[in-house]
């Protein structure tokens, strides 16, 4: 019973987590921030069952972090720029080494080193190396494992919809309009958030074997790709029939929705099993 309810916790966090992510970058700041609060109070349940008592503070691991963060801010400052998903997550990971070293939330502050870093892991590997290389993996993975399944379906159902170029979804319905596919529109940022979180869960609150480790990374991974399949389908029919507005209005609350609806029958599952 009781992993039963560690392991529905983190599948709330994993929900949690996509849904403030979805909502801070497009959608609405207060659902964001609420959903937030909500990570925090699920991470604080699962943190304080870890049975990890002694914390010895580290000045070094403080200074570390106040740095990492004071670099950030000054950069954008001085570059004048907007807050991106990478500066966040630095500006996590130093908030995270300093509150790891404060009693009352250090398991919360060691959990969240983990998630950010492995975040920044895998955003440098498989986004920040390729992109200055010249190669948009991340693109190519939009372009051939999201768009193009999704306009080829639609073109066979009989939606006049087609692809002009890499990203770009052409439709043709009730107003013509070129649709752009971002990075979050394909579930690129949710892929490595989950694959983040249960590497941290794993790493600082319950160790899980390697057979189950990626047995759940895969059911959730999968969970999150074909939540975002459906996501760019029903925005393209929304556009196709109703026009831009209307599909601007469901944009940002969709793919959170639909994470949650492919999530619960895969957690059930997953908490079912032996």
């Amino acid at each position: 019973m009781v992993q039963k309810k560690k392991g529905l916790a983190l599948v709330l966090v994993a929900l949690f987590l996509v849904a403030a992510f979805i909502e801070l970058s497009y959608g609405s700041v207060y659902f964001g921030l609420v959903f937030f609060a909500l990570i925090v109070v699920f991470l604080y349940l699962l943190t304080k069952q870890s049975g990890r008592k002694e914390i010895k503070s580290s000045k070094l691991q403080i200074l570390f972090g106040v740095l990492l963060i004071l670099l950030v801010v000054v950069y954008n400052i001085y570059r004048n720029s907007e807050f991106q998903t990478l500066d966040s997550m630095v500006m996590l990971l130093g908030f995270s080494l300093i509150i790891s070293n404060l009693r009352r939330f250090a398991e919360i502050g060691r959990f969240s080193v983990y998630f950010s870093f492995t975040f920044l892991f895998f955003y440098t590997i498989l986004f920040l190396i390729p992109e200055n290389i010249g190669f948009d993996l991340p693109y190519y993975y939009g372009h051939y494992f999201v768009t193009l399944p999704v306009v080829t379906l639609m073109q066979k159902i009989g939606y006049n919809v087609s692809i002009p170029a890499m990203r770009l979804i052409e439709v043709c319905g009730v107003e013509e309009t070129v649709l752009k596919i971002d990075l979050a529109c394909f579930g690129w940022y949710s892929l490595i958030l989950i694959v983040s979180l249960v590497f941290a869960y794993s790493e600082t609150i319950e160790k899980i074997r390697t057979k189950k480790l990626l047995t759940i990374l895969v059911m959730l991974v999968l969970a999150s790709y074909f939540a975002n399949l459906l996501r760019v389908a029903i925005l393209v029919h929304l556009a196709y029939f109703y026009g831009v507005g209307t599909m601007m209005e469901v944009h940002s609350h969709l793919g959170w929705i639909l994470f949650a609806i492919f999530l619960l029958p895969v957690a059930f599952f997953l908490l079912n099993r032996n």
